[in-house]
Protein backbone atom coordinates (compact mmCIF):
# COMPACT_ATOMS: atom_id res chain seq x y z
CA UNK A 1 0.00 0.00 0.00
CA UNK A 2 1.63 3.11 -1.00
CA UNK A 3 2.58 5.53 1.65
CA UNK A 4 4.12 8.23 -0.44
CA UNK A 5 3.71 12.05 0.94
CA UNK A 6 3.00 14.72 -0.30
CA UNK A 7 4.91 17.53 -1.19
CA UNK A 8 6.18 20.06 1.47
CA UNK A 9 8.06 22.78 1.67
CA UNK A 10 9.37 23.56 4.96
CA UNK A 11 10.88 27.01 5.39
CA UNK A 12 10.73 29.95 3.00
CA UNK A 13 13.17 30.83 0.58
CA UNK A 14 14.33 33.87 -1.49
CA UNK A 15 13.53 32.96 -4.55
CA UNK A 16 10.24 33.04 -5.29
CA UNK A 17 8.75 30.14 -8.04
CA UNK A 18 7.79 31.93 -11.58
CA UNK A 19 5.41 34.36 -11.36
CA UNK A 20 1.52 33.04 -11.51
CA UNK A 21 -1.84 34.01 -10.81
CA UNK A 22 -3.15 31.57 -7.77
CA UNK A 23 -6.45 31.82 -5.90
CA UNK A 24 -4.92 31.56 -2.68
CA UNK A 25 -1.44 33.20 -2.12
CA UNK A 26 1.89 31.77 -1.40
CA UNK A 27 2.08 33.41 1.81
CA UNK A 28 4.40 30.81 3.48
CA UNK A 29 6.88 31.55 0.59
CA UNK A 30 7.18 35.23 1.19
CA UNK A 31 10.09 35.85 3.15
CA UNK A 32 9.05 39.43 4.63
CA UNK A 33 5.80 37.78 5.79
CA UNK A 34 7.81 34.79 6.93
CA UNK A 35 10.00 37.53 9.22
CA UNK A 36 6.89 39.62 9.88
CA UNK A 37 5.29 36.67 11.93
CA UNK A 38 8.05 35.79 14.12
CA UNK A 39 7.88 39.85 15.39
CA UNK A 40 5.33 40.53 18.09
CA UNK A 41 3.34 43.17 15.37
CA UNK A 42 3.06 40.52 12.97
CA UNK A 43 1.74 37.90 15.31
CA UNK A 44 -0.96 40.07 16.53
CA UNK A 45 -2.37 40.22 13.02
CA UNK A 46 -2.07 36.82 12.10
CA UNK A 47 -3.79 36.36 15.39
CA UNK A 48 -6.43 38.80 13.78
CA UNK A 49 -6.46 37.38 10.53
CA UNK A 50 -7.37 33.61 12.06
CA UNK A 51 -10.42 35.57 14.39
CA UNK A 52 -11.42 37.04 10.92
CA UNK A 53 -11.51 32.93 9.83
CA UNK A 54 -13.31 31.65 12.61
CA UNK A 55 -16.28 33.97 12.12
CA UNK A 56 -16.21 33.53 8.55
CA UNK A 57 -16.42 29.92 9.28
CA UNK A 58 -19.09 30.26 11.76
CA UNK A 59 -21.09 32.04 9.44
CA UNK A 60 -21.78 28.85 7.39
CA UNK A 61 -21.87 26.69 10.28
CA UNK A 62 -18.24 25.18 10.79
CA UNK A 63 -16.25 25.48 14.26
CA UNK A 64 -12.71 27.09 13.88
CA UNK A 65 -13.16 27.99 17.41
CA UNK A 66 -10.28 25.68 18.34
CA UNK A 67 -7.62 27.65 16.26
CA UNK A 68 -7.23 30.14 19.34
CA UNK A 69 -6.51 27.54 21.53
CA UNK A 70 -3.98 26.55 18.35
CA UNK A 71 -2.20 29.66 18.21
CA UNK A 72 -2.06 30.19 22.29
CA UNK A 73 -0.22 26.79 22.36
CA UNK A 74 2.01 27.92 19.80
CA UNK A 75 3.60 30.61 21.61
CA UNK A 76 3.73 28.62 24.64
CA UNK A 77 7.72 27.72 23.81
CA UNK A 78 8.20 24.86 26.50
CA UNK A 79 5.07 24.89 28.09
CA UNK A 80 3.29 23.68 24.99
CA UNK A 81 3.07 20.21 25.72
CA UNK A 82 1.50 21.34 29.25
CA UNK A 83 -1.17 24.01 27.22
CA UNK A 84 -1.90 21.11 24.09
CA UNK A 85 -2.94 18.68 26.96
CA UNK A 86 -4.69 21.06 29.37
CA UNK A 87 -6.64 22.40 25.95
CA UNK A 88 -7.29 18.41 24.86
CA UNK A 89 -9.01 17.97 28.24
CA UNK A 90 -11.02 20.57 28.58
CA UNK A 91 -12.79 20.24 24.61
CA UNK A 92 -12.48 16.42 26.31
CA UNK A 93 -14.62 17.47 29.01
CA UNK A 94 -16.96 19.49 27.47
CA UNK A 95 -17.66 16.81 24.53
CA UNK A 96 -18.56 14.51 27.71
CA UNK A 97 -15.18 12.46 26.79
CA UNK A 98 -16.90 11.31 23.44
CA UNK A 99 -19.17 8.73 25.07
CA UNK A 100 -22.51 8.11 23.79
CA UNK A 101 -24.75 8.74 26.72
CA UNK A 102 -27.94 8.44 24.68
CA UNK A 103 -27.00 4.73 23.66
CA UNK A 104 -26.62 4.11 27.27
CA UNK A 105 -29.47 5.99 28.84
CA UNK A 106 -31.51 3.78 26.14
CA UNK A 107 -29.52 -0.02 27.24
CA UNK A 108 -30.56 0.78 30.99
CA UNK A 109 -33.86 1.11 30.01
CA UNK A 110 -34.16 -1.78 28.20
CA UNK A 111 -32.33 -3.91 30.50
CA UNK A 112 -34.45 -2.47 33.22
CA UNK A 113 -32.11 -0.87 35.53
CA UNK A 114 -32.60 2.83 34.74
CA UNK A 115 -33.79 3.23 37.82
CA UNK A 116 -31.18 1.51 40.03
CA UNK A 117 -28.14 3.28 38.40
CA UNK A 118 -26.71 6.61 38.72
CA UNK A 119 -25.64 7.31 35.01
CA UNK A 120 -23.80 10.12 35.67
CA UNK A 121 -22.02 8.70 38.20
CA UNK A 122 -21.28 5.14 36.28
CA UNK A 123 -20.10 7.43 33.57
CA UNK A 124 -17.51 9.72 35.46
CA UNK A 125 -16.36 6.29 36.74
CA UNK A 126 -15.81 4.87 33.79
CA UNK A 127 -14.00 7.73 32.53
CA UNK A 128 -11.66 7.50 35.49
CA UNK A 129 -10.94 4.05 35.19
CA UNK A 130 -10.44 4.14 31.56
CA UNK A 131 -8.28 6.69 31.42
CA UNK A 132 -6.02 5.48 34.46
CA UNK A 133 -6.05 1.94 32.54
CA UNK A 134 -4.92 4.37 29.76
CA UNK A 135 -1.94 5.37 31.96
CA UNK A 136 -0.96 2.19 33.54
CA UNK A 137 -0.76 0.23 30.00
CA UNK A 138 1.11 3.38 28.94
CA UNK A 139 3.75 3.67 31.67
CA UNK A 140 4.24 0.02 31.93
CA UNK A 141 5.19 0.33 28.14
CA UNK A 142 7.79 2.75 28.63
CA UNK A 143 9.47 1.11 31.30
CA UNK A 144 10.56 -2.05 29.02
CA UNK A 145 7.44 -4.35 30.09
CA UNK A 146 6.14 -7.15 28.02
CA UNK A 147 2.72 -5.46 27.94
CA UNK A 148 0.90 -6.66 24.22
CA UNK A 149 3.55 -7.50 22.56
CA UNK A 150 1.53 -6.92 19.44
CA UNK A 151 -0.42 -3.35 20.82
CA UNK A 152 -3.15 -3.06 17.78
CA UNK A 153 -3.76 -7.45 18.11
CA UNK A 154 -3.94 -7.55 21.78
CA UNK A 155 -6.37 -4.32 22.02
CA UNK A 156 -8.62 -5.57 19.16
CA UNK A 157 -9.00 -9.00 20.37
CA UNK A 158 -9.50 -7.94 23.75
CA UNK A 159 -11.95 -5.35 22.69
CA UNK A 160 -14.09 -7.42 20.32
CA UNK A 161 -14.04 -10.38 23.19
CA UNK A 162 -15.81 -8.18 25.60
CA UNK A 163 -18.57 -7.26 23.05
CA UNK A 164 -19.15 -10.93 22.86
CA UNK A 165 -19.50 -11.05 26.90
CA UNK A 166 -22.11 -8.42 26.57
CA UNK A 167 -24.43 -11.05 24.33
CA UNK A 168 -23.97 -13.47 27.28
CA UNK A 169 -27.37 -14.22 29.23
CA UNK A 170 -24.90 -13.64 32.62
CA UNK A 171 -24.50 -10.18 32.11
CA UNK A 172 -28.22 -9.01 31.65
CA UNK A 173 -28.96 -6.04 33.87
CA UNK A 174 -26.44 -4.02 35.73
CA UNK A 175 -23.37 -6.16 34.38
CA UNK A 176 -24.55 -5.80 30.78
CA UNK A 177 -24.61 -1.57 31.45
CA UNK A 178 -21.84 -1.47 33.37
CA UNK A 179 -19.84 -3.36 30.47
CA UNK A 180 -21.23 -1.38 27.60
CA UNK A 181 -20.49 1.77 29.81
CA UNK A 182 -16.60 0.70 30.05
CA UNK A 183 -16.78 -0.41 26.19
CA UNK A 184 -18.17 2.52 24.82
CA UNK A 185 -15.57 5.03 27.23
CA UNK A 186 -12.98 2.87 25.77
CA UNK A 187 -14.29 2.97 22.13
CA UNK A 188 -12.66 6.47 21.11
CA UNK A 189 -9.80 6.03 21.97
CA UNK A 190 -8.95 2.56 20.96
CA UNK A 191 -6.63 3.64 17.97
CA UNK A 192 -4.78 6.38 19.83
CA UNK A 193 -3.88 3.95 22.59
CA UNK A 194 -2.85 1.82 19.84
CA UNK A 195 -0.29 4.21 18.23
CA UNK A 196 0.50 5.80 22.18
CA UNK A 197 1.61 2.33 22.88
CA UNK A 198 3.99 1.91 20.12
CA UNK A 199 5.07 5.27 21.09
CA UNK A 200 5.91 4.55 24.39
CA UNK A 201 8.17 1.46 23.54
CA UNK A 202 10.23 3.55 21.04
CA UNK A 203 10.74 6.62 23.04
CA UNK A 204 10.70 8.02 27.17
CA UNK A 205 8.16 10.12 27.32
CA UNK A 206 5.72 11.05 30.61
CA UNK A 207 2.22 9.63 30.27
CA UNK A 208 0.48 12.65 30.48
CA UNK A 209 2.01 14.19 27.12
CA UNK A 210 0.74 10.36 25.42
CA UNK A 211 -2.95 11.42 26.73
CA UNK A 212 -2.60 15.11 25.55
CA UNK A 213 -2.74 13.72 21.93
CA UNK A 214 -5.60 11.72 22.46
CA UNK A 215 -8.48 13.26 20.70
CA UNK A 216 -5.74 16.41 20.39
CA UNK A 217 -7.90 19.95 20.39
CA UNK A 218 -7.31 20.35 17.02
CA UNK A 219 -9.54 17.69 16.09
CA UNK A 220 -9.95 13.82 15.40
CA UNK A 221 -12.27 11.08 14.50
CA UNK A 222 -11.66 7.25 15.48
CA UNK A 223 -9.09 8.16 13.43
CA UNK A 224 -5.90 10.21 14.78
CA UNK A 225 -5.22 13.14 12.58
CA UNK A 226 -1.08 13.32 13.66
CA UNK A 227 -1.56 9.58 14.89
CA UNK A 228 0.86 9.70 18.37
CA UNK A 229 3.36 11.68 19.93
CA UNK A 230 6.43 10.30 18.04
CA UNK A 231 4.89 11.67 14.31
CA UNK A 232 4.24 15.15 16.06
CA UNK A 233 7.65 15.60 17.28
CA UNK A 234 8.62 14.78 13.42
CA UNK A 235 5.72 17.89 12.48
CA UNK A 236 6.84 20.07 15.10
CA UNK A 237 8.01 23.53 14.20
CA UNK A 238 11.39 23.13 16.08
CA UNK A 239 12.23 27.40 15.51
CA UNK A 240 10.79 30.16 14.88
CA UNK A 241 11.46 30.75 11.76
CA UNK A 242 10.02 26.81 11.27
CA UNK A 243 6.86 28.06 13.17
CA UNK A 244 5.93 31.13 11.29
CA UNK A 245 5.85 29.18 8.04
CA UNK A 246 3.79 26.49 9.80
CA UNK A 247 1.26 28.74 10.79
CA UNK A 248 1.04 30.72 7.40
CA UNK A 249 0.54 27.20 5.49
CA UNK A 250 -2.02 26.90 8.25
CA UNK A 251 -4.07 30.59 7.21
CA UNK A 252 -3.70 29.51 3.46
CA UNK A 253 -5.16 25.75 4.40
CA UNK A 254 -7.74 27.43 5.51
CA UNK A 255 -8.65 30.31 3.74
CA UNK A 256 -8.84 27.25 0.63
CA UNK A 257 -11.27 25.07 3.65
CA UNK A 258 -13.39 28.28 3.63
CA UNK A 259 -13.64 28.62 -0.32
CA UNK A 260 -14.56 25.02 -0.63
CA UNK A 261 -16.48 24.81 1.93
CA UNK A 262 -19.04 28.03 0.25
CA UNK A 263 -18.72 26.24 -2.65
CA UNK A 264 -19.82 23.12 -0.94
CA UNK A 265 -22.89 25.02 0.09
CA UNK A 266 -23.46 26.80 -3.43
CA UNK A 267 -23.22 23.33 -5.08
CA UNK A 268 -26.04 21.50 -2.93
CA UNK A 269 -28.31 24.31 -3.25
CA UNK A 270 -27.84 24.41 -7.08
CA UNK A 271 -28.21 20.58 -7.39
CA UNK A 272 -30.50 19.92 -5.16
CA UNK A 273 -32.57 22.95 -4.43
CA UNK A 274 -32.64 24.17 -7.76
CA UNK A 275 -32.53 21.58 -9.89
CA UNK A 276 -34.28 19.61 -7.77
CA UNK A 277 -32.20 16.25 -8.22
CA UNK A 278 -33.06 14.05 -4.92
CA UNK A 279 -30.03 12.85 -2.92
CA UNK A 280 -28.77 9.48 -3.64
CA UNK A 281 -30.01 7.48 -0.28
CA UNK A 282 -33.22 9.09 -1.22
CA UNK A 283 -32.75 7.69 -4.97
CA UNK A 284 -32.39 4.23 -3.54
CA UNK A 285 -35.27 4.26 -1.36
CA UNK A 286 -37.83 5.32 -4.24
CA UNK A 287 -36.09 2.33 -5.98
CA UNK A 288 -36.58 -0.68 -3.26
CA UNK A 289 -40.20 1.17 -2.95
CA UNK A 290 -40.92 0.15 -6.52
CA UNK A 291 -41.06 4.01 -7.78
CA UNK A 292 -37.48 4.42 -9.72
CA UNK A 293 -36.65 7.74 -10.93
CA UNK A 294 -35.14 7.73 -14.39
CA UNK A 295 -31.97 5.91 -14.78
CA UNK A 296 -30.53 9.63 -15.63
CA UNK A 297 -31.53 10.56 -12.64
CA UNK A 298 -30.10 8.02 -10.67
CA UNK A 299 -26.41 8.29 -12.10
CA UNK A 300 -26.23 11.97 -11.43
CA UNK A 301 -27.48 11.20 -7.56
CA UNK A 302 -24.59 8.79 -7.62
CA UNK A 303 -22.48 11.20 -8.97
CA UNK A 304 -23.07 13.90 -6.98
CA UNK A 305 -22.94 11.98 -3.49
CA UNK A 306 -19.58 11.26 -4.76
CA UNK A 307 -18.07 14.48 -5.50
CA UNK A 308 -20.50 15.86 -2.40
CA UNK A 309 -18.59 13.36 -0.26
CA UNK A 310 -15.19 14.21 -1.88
CA UNK A 311 -15.66 18.01 -1.03
CA UNK A 312 -16.73 16.78 2.57
CA UNK A 313 -13.86 15.02 3.35
CA UNK A 314 -11.71 18.21 2.12
CA UNK A 315 -13.48 20.58 4.09
CA UNK A 316 -13.35 18.32 7.36
CA UNK A 317 -9.90 17.43 7.28
CA UNK A 318 -8.55 20.49 6.25
CA UNK A 319 -9.93 22.29 9.35
CA UNK A 320 -8.43 19.98 11.62
CA UNK A 321 -5.22 20.10 9.66
CA UNK A 322 -5.32 24.07 9.53
CA UNK A 323 -5.51 24.29 13.36
CA UNK A 324 -2.71 21.55 13.83
CA UNK A 325 -0.62 23.81 11.39
CA UNK A 326 -1.79 27.14 13.96
CA UNK A 327 -0.36 25.40 17.03
CA UNK A 328 2.96 24.09 14.99
CA UNK A 329 2.70 21.04 13.53
CA UNK A 330 3.46 20.92 10.36
CA UNK A 331 0.79 17.94 9.40
CA UNK A 332 -0.25 16.98 5.71
CA UNK A 333 -3.55 17.35 4.16
CA UNK A 334 -5.88 14.93 4.60
CA UNK A 335 -7.40 15.37 1.22
CA UNK A 336 -4.92 16.30 -1.35
CA UNK A 337 -5.85 16.85 -5.29
CA UNK A 338 -7.40 12.63 -5.54
CA UNK A 339 -8.56 13.79 -8.86
CA UNK A 340 -5.48 14.10 -9.95
CA UNK A 341 -5.37 10.03 -9.05
CA UNK A 342 -4.17 7.89 -11.82
CA UNK A 343 -4.36 4.85 -10.52
CA UNK A 344 -6.68 3.45 -8.01
CA UNK A 345 -4.09 3.13 -5.43
CA UNK A 346 -3.13 6.29 -5.46
CA UNK A 347 -6.36 7.61 -5.10
CA UNK A 348 -6.93 5.69 -1.73
CA UNK A 349 -3.60 7.32 -0.91
CA UNK A 350 -4.82 10.84 -1.30
CA UNK A 351 -8.78 11.05 -0.44
CA UNK A 352 -8.35 10.06 3.17
CA UNK A 353 -4.50 10.57 3.98
CA UNK A 354 -4.78 9.78 8.07
CA UNK A 355 -7.29 6.84 8.14
CA UNK A 356 -4.70 5.20 5.06
CA UNK A 357 -2.13 5.82 7.61
CA UNK A 358 -4.03 3.79 10.16
CA UNK A 359 -4.76 0.85 8.22
CA UNK A 360 -1.04 0.97 6.86
CA UNK A 361 0.79 0.95 10.49
CA UNK A 362 -1.70 -1.33 11.82
CA UNK A 363 -2.41 -3.65 9.35
CA UNK A 364 -0.32 -3.60 6.57
CA UNK A 365 2.72 -3.14 7.96
CA UNK A 366 2.76 -6.37 10.51
CA UNK A 367 0.76 -8.34 8.23
CA UNK A 368 3.62 -7.00 5.22
CA UNK A 369 6.68 -8.43 7.45
CA UNK A 370 5.08 -11.57 8.19
CA UNK A 371 3.80 -13.26 5.49
CA UNK A 372 5.09 -14.52 2.01
CA UNK A 373 7.92 -13.49 2.26
CA UNK A 374 9.07 -15.33 -0.54
CA UNK A 375 6.53 -13.92 -2.80
CA UNK A 376 7.17 -10.25 -3.47
CA UNK A 377 4.27 -9.44 -5.41
CA UNK A 378 1.31 -11.60 -3.34
CA UNK A 379 3.13 -10.30 -0.22
CA UNK A 380 2.12 -6.72 -1.34
CA UNK A 381 -1.47 -7.85 -2.40
CA UNK A 382 -1.69 -9.85 1.03
CA UNK A 383 -1.01 -7.00 3.30
CA UNK A 384 -2.95 -4.50 0.97
CA UNK A 385 -6.05 -7.25 1.39
CA UNK A 386 -5.32 -7.49 5.24
CA UNK A 387 -5.87 -3.11 5.62
CA UNK A 388 -8.40 -2.06 2.75
CA UNK A 389 -10.19 -4.85 3.48
CA UNK A 390 -10.39 -6.99 6.72
CA UNK A 391 -8.60 -3.50 8.99
CA UNK A 392 -11.05 -1.30 7.32
CA UNK A 393 -14.47 -3.87 8.48
CA UNK A 394 -13.34 -4.30 12.10
CA UNK A 395 -12.57 0.29 12.11
CA UNK A 396 -15.98 0.72 10.72
CA UNK A 397 -17.17 -2.27 12.89
CA UNK A 398 -15.86 -1.12 16.20
CA UNK A 399 -16.59 2.48 15.10
CA UNK A 400 -20.23 1.40 14.85
CA UNK A 401 -20.53 -0.78 17.68
CA UNK A 402 -23.75 0.16 19.48
CA UNK A 403 -25.62 -1.72 17.04
CA UNK A 404 -24.15 -4.74 18.34
CA UNK A 405 -26.32 -3.71 21.70
CA UNK A 406 -29.61 -2.24 19.42
CA UNK A 407 -29.63 -5.26 17.30
CA UNK A 408 -27.99 -8.06 18.90
CA UNK A 409 -24.55 -9.09 17.75
CA UNK A 410 -25.46 -11.48 14.41
CA UNK A 411 -27.93 -9.07 13.06
CA UNK A 412 -24.93 -6.04 13.36
CA UNK A 413 -22.94 -8.59 12.05
CA UNK A 414 -25.25 -9.63 9.54
CA UNK A 415 -26.00 -5.93 8.34
CA UNK A 416 -22.28 -5.29 7.54
CA UNK A 417 -22.77 -6.84 4.75
CA UNK A 418 -23.10 -4.03 1.80
CA UNK A 419 -19.58 -2.90 3.45
CA UNK A 420 -18.08 -5.82 3.65
CA UNK A 421 -18.67 -6.17 -0.21
CA UNK A 422 -17.49 -2.75 -0.13
CA UNK A 423 -14.37 -3.25 1.93
CA UNK A 424 -13.91 -6.51 -0.09
CA UNK A 425 -13.81 -4.55 -3.85
CA UNK A 426 -11.71 -2.17 -3.24
CA UNK A 427 -8.97 -4.01 -1.28
CA UNK A 428 -8.88 -6.56 -4.54
CA UNK A 429 -8.98 -3.43 -7.01
CA UNK A 430 -6.14 -1.43 -4.62
CA UNK A 431 -3.99 -4.51 -4.41
CA UNK A 432 -4.14 -5.08 -8.17
CA UNK A 433 -3.22 -1.60 -8.44
CA UNK A 434 -0.63 -1.67 -6.37
CA UNK A 435 0.53 -4.89 -8.54
CA UNK A 436 0.58 -3.62 -11.18
CA UNK A 437 2.65 0.11 -10.15
CA UNK A 438 5.76 0.12 -12.51
CA UNK A 439 8.01 3.06 -12.98
CA UNK A 440 7.30 4.47 -16.44
CA UNK A 441 7.10 7.71 -18.06
CA UNK A 442 3.82 9.49 -17.27
CA UNK A 443 1.94 9.10 -20.76
CA UNK A 444 1.84 13.03 -22.43
CA UNK A 445 -0.82 15.08 -23.35
CA UNK A 446 -3.85 16.28 -21.16
CA UNK A 447 -6.35 13.84 -22.50
CA UNK A 448 -4.34 10.35 -21.97
CA UNK A 449 -2.24 11.99 -18.69
CA UNK A 450 -5.04 13.60 -17.02
CA UNK A 451 -8.66 13.08 -17.81
CA UNK A 452 -8.93 9.26 -19.08
CA UNK A 453 -7.22 8.08 -15.73
CA UNK A 454 -8.95 10.57 -13.60
CA UNK A 455 -12.74 9.54 -15.32
CA UNK A 456 -11.93 5.78 -14.52
CA UNK A 457 -10.64 6.57 -10.86
CA UNK A 458 -13.43 8.66 -10.39
CA UNK A 459 -16.17 6.81 -12.12
CA UNK A 460 -14.69 3.13 -10.51
CA UNK A 461 -14.80 5.07 -6.71
CA UNK A 462 -18.82 6.23 -7.82
CA UNK A 463 -19.81 2.70 -8.28
CA UNK A 464 -18.43 1.22 -5.14
CA UNK A 465 -20.02 4.30 -3.69
CA UNK A 466 -23.09 2.76 -3.35
CA UNK A 467 -22.27 0.21 -1.42
CA UNK A 468 -20.37 1.80 0.81
CA UNK A 469 -22.95 2.13 3.79
CA UNK A 470 -21.48 1.11 7.10
CA UNK A 471 -24.24 2.78 9.36
CA UNK A 472 -27.48 1.28 6.87
CA UNK A 473 -28.45 -2.11 8.81
CA UNK A 474 -31.95 -2.20 6.90
CA UNK A 475 -31.03 -2.52 3.52
CA UNK A 476 -29.18 -5.54 2.27
CA UNK A 477 -26.14 -6.19 -0.41
CA UNK A 478 -28.91 -7.76 -3.01
CA UNK A 479 -31.16 -4.58 -2.42
CA UNK A 480 -27.82 -2.34 -3.41
CA UNK A 481 -26.97 -4.87 -6.39
CA UNK A 482 -30.60 -4.58 -7.34
CA UNK A 483 -30.44 -0.62 -7.67
CA UNK A 484 -26.46 -0.64 -9.57
CA UNK A 485 -28.23 -3.59 -12.19
CA UNK A 486 -31.01 -1.08 -12.92
CA UNK A 487 -28.88 1.85 -13.58
CA UNK A 488 -26.78 -0.54 -15.75
CA UNK A 489 -29.74 -1.32 -17.43
CA UNK A 490 -29.79 -4.84 -16.57
CA UNK A 491 -33.01 -6.58 -15.58
CA UNK A 492 -32.94 -9.23 -12.43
Amino acid sequence: MSVESQPYDGAATGVLAKPSWRLIPQIDRDPTLVAGVQEAHGRVLLCCGVGLLAVLFWQIGIDFSSAGLALACAYAGRYRRVLIFLATSLLLWRSGFLVDRTFLARLAIDEGVADRIDQPLVSAAMVAITFALFSVLLAMRGAGAIVLRRPTLGLLVAFLALVVVTQASFTAGTPRVLLWSFLMTFQPYLWFLAYGLVDAAKERAPVWQHLGVFHPFWGATLTPFGKGLSYLRRFEAKTSEELAVTQLKGVKLAAWVLILAIGKICFGELVHGQLRLPMFDDNLLQYLAGHPQPRLVGWASVVVFFVDDLLSMTVFGGVIVATARLAGFRLLRNTYRPLQSATLAEFWNRYYFYYKELLVDHFFYPTFVRCFRGHRRLRMFFATFAAACIGNLLFHFIRDIHFVGEMGLWRAVVGEQSHAFYTFVLAVSVGLSQMRRVPQPAPRGWLRGRLLPCLWVSGFFCVIHIFDAPLDREHSLWQRAEFLFYLLGVTT
